[in-house]
């Protein structure tokens, strides 16, 4: 073979390998938009109001206190429409396990250089754009769509009201009542709100299953019944949904250790301990992974076995029945450090006014919507109006503050010296962040293990979960084999019960929820189906001729509540370990939707997220030692029982959305003014989320880029 014909050859070989590669690249992209187009596609999270199942731009933070790794929304520091900088940096946040308001800012504002918080963008997801044509959607489903007022722009929500249905917020729930879809009334007060023709408006009033709150005459009776026939009945979410729902109020396993140095109370405390007896039932254990408490079926003497604080509430703690006299209890009370105490604390000392009264002030307190998420502290930098090439004046943002005090920062943060002469800066709570819904559907998980040979036939643990001063018991005989769902005090109610081996495989995690007005029980991430309707009880929350309620939904908190979780125990030898206490997402009666005697009736408590009828004075509750204060005495709440109440109207094709952040979140409760609906029209629906396949990555040693993929957060979507 000739020269000329080998490099004939190798020119044509090289020729057909570029032209392979041409031709996979040409089909792999050809593959791709068919891909995005009829399947799957891929969407970056741009703002919080999915939190925490899904985030926007955000920053990653470990609490320098107690160790809690917790997310802050940093959405505020990029313009969504044009993804320029603006100036802002979120330099601080609160952590949501301690309450410690963290700085993690630079000492030169350069958004690439957070030596301790980087922000980091949304996550990225993938949207199956085929389930809603194979499918009907179903309520809970997480969906991309498009803005109904906007179509250019996506929006991301979990769809909670359906197509032919009155849907109700209330009381932090949902609750939905079918309507005929070929019955073109409206509620009068949706016509009104609407802008729909009143013509076509019928005259009943929504059914508010409210009682009177004993100070205003003109609430819509509890006996006026909607025309439809079917009622208001309350939307629960399947244990798949909750699992990503459910935010924690507080882990055992994450204790500040200068809480501890300086003697703050504990939040898991022994009975025998808080009543100064010098006895104790639970003994605490601590391991390299975990914190947590074991009960052995006796009571020792304990020398130290005092509580060093009172606290300036008392919650009432007393017998449900008679028959727990018998149990040894562990309580949690929600014990809160304030900014001002933080100040002395961060350094393990108590505060001088603890110290000279011995009481812990505005302490424990009820539980409410906080989430950290919500409360990062920005802090504004300097900006310079620069001439562009065409003569334009723009801004240009320096690596320096703004010394104009007029951001966050300024305003809540103080410098502190220190008698060595140090400087720190100390931080209080942003008040835009301040929790001000009492949440009662509460949950709590741990492990528990059992010791065969300490457990006798009579022996028993049982949780107890508090909402309205009323008690919700889960009683676990591990001899026996037993799991029983009650509520003591309300003797109508059946418990149910379903059996269990617990002595087979004596370790299991365990979690016992009350939420959405049913106890459910899951074990070992499996749901257990109890008989008879099993811990629902929805149909003691409704009055029936003249018989009232026996749980209303609109009562009131009391003292009760200031001890929300406890756990009793009787002839066992049980371990719980890696205690949390969970909190349901509480849904705020919130935007343009709210009924007629709520907007007449409703003063604000200075904030717009407040979900509360005042039918008294105004109540102010802009700074941290107000809302302390009112969050930790149930008896001002008095009057306050009856919340607000938002109502939208869907028709064929009509879907509502809302965020899981409901305090942040620009959704169906706010959009409609007339021009824009409330609902999102089927056409506008994208696909359904399903996988978060980039929650953010991590940086590198070296490169110090996000690139070392964030394994652990790579999750399915519920």
């Amino acid at each position: 073979m000739s020269d000329e014909k080998k490099i004939e050859e190798r020119e044509s070989s090289v020729f057909m390998q570029i032209r392979e590669i041409l031709e996979s690249l040409a089909i792999a992209l050809f593959l791709a938009f068919i891909f995005k187009t009829f399947e799957v596609e891929a969407f970056v999270i741009p703002t919080g109001s999915m939190a925490p199942t899904l985030k926007g731009r955000h920053k990653d933070v470990e609490c320098s206190e107690c160790g809690y790794r917790f997310q802050t929304s940093a959405s505020e520091e990029i313009d969504s429409s044009s993804n320029r900088r603006t100036g802002f940096r979120v330099v601080a946040g609160v952590c949501p396990q301690c309450g410690f308001t963290q700085y993690f800012g630079d000492d030169k504002p350069n958004l690439k250089n957070d030596r301790i918080a980087p922000s980091f963008t949304g996550d990225r997801i993938l949207v199956s754009k085929m389930t809603f044509d194979q499918r009907e959607l179903s309520r809970w489903d997480v969906s991309v769509f498009r803005s109904p007022a906007d179509p250019k722009i996506n929006f991301i929500k979990r769809i909670v009201g359906l197509p032919n249905e009155n849907l109700r917020v209330q009381y932090g729930d949902l609750f939905a009542q079918p309507i005929d879809p070929n019955d073109e009334r409206v509620p009068v007060e949706y016509a009104r709100q609407s802008g729909c023709d009143e013509r076509r408006a019928d005259s009943w009033a929504p059914d508010v299953n409210l009682e009177d709150a004993g100070s205003s005459g003109d609430l819509i009776s509890n006996k006026t019944k909607t025309n439809p026939s079917e009622p208001f009945k309350i939307m629960r979410k399947d244990y798949k949904y909750l699992r990503q729902i459910l935010q924690v109020v507080y882990d055992e396993d994450f204790s500040a250790e200068n809480l501890r140095r300086a003697g703050w109370p504990e939040r898991w405390t022994d009975d025998l301990v808080y009543q100064c007896s010098g006895q104790r039932a639970w003994r605490r254990f601590e391991t390299k992974k975990s914190r947590g408490f074991w009960f052995s079926g006796s009571i020792e003497a304990d020398s130290e076995a005092f509580p060093n604080l009172k606290l300036g509430s008392e919650a009432d703690v007393s017998p449900v029945v008679a028959d727990d006299k018998r149990l040894n209890w562990l309580r949690y009370r929600h014990i809160v450090p304030s900014s001002k105490d933080w100040l002395y604390l961060a350094d393990g000392k108590l505060p001088p006014s603890v110290v000279s009264s011995g009481v812990v002030a505005n302490n424990p307190r009820l539980i409410d919507d906080f989430a950290s998420y919500n409360a990062g502290i920005s802090r504004r930098q300097a900006c310079l109006s620069v001439s562009d090439s065409r003569g334009s004046y723009v801004s240009r943002f320096v690596e320096e503050w703004d010394r104009s005090n007029t951001d966050e920062f300024s305003q809540l943060a103080q410098s502190v010296v220190a008698p060595d002469g140090s400087s720190s800066i100390h931080i209080s709570k942003n008040p835009d962040g301040f929790g001000y819904n009492w949440v009662g559907d509460l949950a709590i998980s741990c492990d528990l293990s059992f010791d065969q040979a300490g457990n006798s036939e009579f022996g028993v643990v049982a949780f107890d979960l508090v909402k309205g001063g009323i008690t919700f018991r889960c009683s676990i005989a591990p001899k026996a084999g037993s799991i029983t769902l009650s509520i003591p005090a309300i003797q109508e109610f059946t418990p149910k019960t379903v059996s269990y081996d617990f002595m087979q495989k004596p370790t299991c995690q365990f979690l016992f929820l009350n939420v959405d007005e049913e106890m459910r029980v899951v074990i070992n991430d499996k749901e257990l189906v109890f008989p008879d309707g099993g811990g629902r009880y929805d149909k003691f929350t409704v009055s029936e001729g003249d018989f009232p309620a026996l749980i209303p939904r609109n009562r009131d908190p009391n003292a009760r509540d200031l001890s929300p979780v406890a756990i009793g125990a009787s002839d066992v030898n049980v371990r719980i370990e890696r205690i949390k206490i969970l909190r349901d997402v509480y849904y705020i009666a919130a935007g343009r939707m709210l009924e007629d005697w709520d907007t007449a009736r409703y003063k604000d408590f200075n904030t717009a997220r407040c979900d509360r009828l005042s039918l008294g004075d105004f109540v102010f509750l802009g700074n941290e030692d107000d809302m302390s204060k009112f969050m930790s005495s149930p008896e001002l709440w008095k009057g306050y029982g009856s919340t607000k109440s938002a109502l939208l109207t869907q028709r064929d094709g009509q879907y509502v959305a809302f965020g899981d952040n409901s305090g942040f979140s620009l959704d169906s409760r706010l959009w409609s003014d007339g021009t824009v609906p409330h609902y999102v029209d089927r056409r506008f629906l994208i696909g359904k989320a399903f996988y978060v396949y980039w929650p953010h990555g991590w940086p590198l040693p070296v490169v110090k880029s996000p690139f070392w993929p964030n394994f652990s957060k790579m999750r399915h979507i519920d």
